[in-house]
């Protein structure tokens, strides 16, 4: 009798499992797949001049250049 229960335990903690599997799968598959999409956008726009003669991303401190409002710049003509 305890042999039964035992088979009918597992059959149905083995289905479970199979069942769960699948369920999981479908979930993260979209998961994944969206991450791979933005993987490839991102690597795609990167700025040429981000990067070296091997087209590895150059890991550098990077300089850059803010332009703000020329209105509100003061010239050696205003003082």
């Amino acid at each position: 009798m305890e042999s039964l229960q035992f088979l009918y335990l597992s059959f149905f903690i083995t289905i479970g499992s199979f069942i769960g599997g699948f369920i999981l799968s479908w979930i993260l598959k979209d998961h994944v797949e969206a991450f791979i999409d933005n993987a490839a956008y991102a690597k795609s726009i990167v700025h040429p001049e981000m990067l070296d003669e091997d087209g590895n991303v150059i890991q550098d401190e990077l300089i850059y250049l803010h332009f703000s409002d020329e209105d509100a710049m003061i010239d050696e003509e205003d003082e």
